[in-house]
């Protein structure tokens, strides 16, 4: 496996100015199959947007009855961003990516931005070997395809979840991720009027968003690291035989293989 940062980073950047908007950060993430976003001023990083924080924001009361095309990028993003110099250790950026759960590092060469780094570009590189079975999360939240929208976004930003497995008599029927969330929450806002945002909002129910027929792993574990990186996905569903959930896989406890 490298041992540098500067051997396995990204220098294709896609990054967004903080002056932008919300609508073209979910573009540029849907176009490119990315959960996170460089956010520059001119040519100087200041901050990163992730998914998660469009999740956050497109869902919050801070926003109350603005358009979505109204709230720019400045009001989302995570500043001053958490960086990494490129001749660095690749441990040294999983270890912050854990100790900061977060899942992508801008990496600078000499005070300049020369790249990013993230979880999957990591796992890339590891082998994964031996029973992984304790990685699984049993107490990990799922949600029913009955509950709202609402209770999904709160459950997973007071639990710390990436996802949510939706279940019906404990068997897997669906997944909530944070860019599913992310989306409804801002056609919500795009297209009612701003007196009636917010209970339209709270009528939206998992079962209209999830995705279905989603990636999963099987109880045996196999597949885990080719998995991840195909679905893109940060945590996985774990079912048994009969389909029932019994935990998820966060990739960042991946990580913690290292």
């Amino acid at each position: 496996m490298p041992r540098k940062v500067s051997e396995i980073i990204v220098r294709d950047i896609i990054s967004i100015d903080k002056g932008d908007t919300v609508e073209r950060a979910l573009d540029l993430m849907e176009r490119n199959k990315i959960s996170h976003l460089i956010v520059t001023s001119g040519d100087k990083l200041v901050g990163v947007l992730s998914v998660r924080d469009l999740m956050d924001g497109l869902g919050s009361s801070r926003f109350e009855r603005i358009p979505a095309r109204r709230i720019y990028i400045s009001a989302l993003m995570s500043e001053p961003p958490i960086t990494i110099e490129q001749d660095a250790d690749i441990l040294d950026a999983a270890k912050v990516m854990l100790d900061k759960r977060i899942s992508l590092l801008p990496v600078l060469n000499d005070g300049k931005l020369v790249g990013l780094i993230t979880e999957s570009d990591i796992i890339r590189q590891m082998e994964l070997r031996g029973d992984l079975s304790s990685l699984i999360k049993r107490e990990h939240p799922k949600i029913m395809p009955n509950e709202r929208i609402v209770h999904a976004r709160a459950i997973m930003l007071e639990r710390g979840a990436r996802i949510l497995p939706v279940v019906d008599s404990g068997k897997l029927i669906g997944l909530v991720t944070e860019m599913i969330l992310a989306k409804a929450f801002f056609e919500v806002r795009d297209r009612i009027e701003g007196t009636y945002m917010d209970d339209v909002a709270r009528r939206v129910i998992v079962e209209d968003i999830m995705l279905e027929s989603p990636p999963k792993l099987s109880n045996d574990l196999k597949n885990v690291k080719e998995t991840f990186l195909s679905t893109g996905l940060p945590a996985l569903p774990v079912v048994d035989s009969s389909e029932k959930v019994i935990g998820v896989i966060e990739r960042k406890s991946l990580l913690r293989l290292l």
